[in-house]
């Protein structure tokens, strides 16, 4: 079993390692920060700390040979899951929706198992694509993905929405971010989107099949180089 000396130590670390994951995601004014991951993190290794320890009572005090060290740790991933939906739904109030950086749940799973050279390892690296590949990304993508914003006024229901999305899909356009500036009971949703293509889009032949979607009132389509010049309107 692990002792209660032993425990701490990893609790302990556990918080430091996710603080610094935290701490990056913060300072990109992510939804998730430096408390949801710290907690997220220090959660998983109580979890992981919990489930070996029953396991290991079960097996030796009462002799049952089915105890899953690995079971309660196991409900963390889902468990995970539902913190990503959570801060999702808590950001429809802004209409925006950004990631969270659920692999520091396995860190603390890591952590909780007694494996820290391989945590704070790991560490190093989910924070190195955190920082230098993000940029890198960045400047690959602006090499080889044309950037563009749409701006939409449709009707507000879930059915138009999802027309919405079958069209950017089928022109083989990715939506990057989106941002709804309309109240949940407005007639009509008002909603930007940044878009990436790999090609060049033909933007007249794109604002025309918009407006042609049924639902749809309005359509602009934006150049993204920071001056959002109207390329074409309706």
């Amino acid at each position: 079993m692990i002792s209660t000396e032993d425990s701490i130590i990893r609790l302990v670390i556990s918080l430091i390692l996710g603080a610094i994951i935290g701490y990056e995601r913060q300072s990109q004014s992510k939804s998730a920060g430096l408390r949801t991951h710290t907690l997220v993190c220090v959660g998983s290794c109580l979890c992981m700390i919990i489930s070996i320890n029953v396991a290991m009572e079960y097996f030796f005090e009462f002799g049952y040979r089915n105890a899953d060290p690995g079971r309660i740790a196991a409900q963390v991933v889902s468990g995970v899951g539902f913190i990503g939906a959570g801060t999702i739904l808590a950001n429809q109030k802004e209409r925006s929706v950004r990631g969270l950086t659920t692999a520091v749940s396995a860190i603390g799973l890591v952590v909780g198992a007694g494996y820290l050279v391989v945590a704070i390892v790991a560490t190093a690296l989910i924070f190195l694509v955190l920082t230098v590949f993000v940029r890198l990304d960045a400047r690959l993508e602006g090499q080889f993905r044309k950037k563009y914003i749409m701006h939409v006024v449709m009707k507000n229901n879930i059915g138009q929405a999802r027309r919405l999305s079958h069209f950017v899909s089928d022109h083989q356009i990715h939506i990057k971010k989106f941002h709804n500036y309309s109240d949940d009971e407005a007639p009509l949703s008002e909603i930007e989107l940044e878009l990436t293509a790999l090609s060049h889009v033909d933007a007249p032949e794109i604002i025309s099949e918009l407006l042609a979607v049924k639902g749809i009132k309005e359509a602009n389509f934006y150049a993204d180089d920071g001056q959002k010049k109207a390329l074409v309107g309706p």
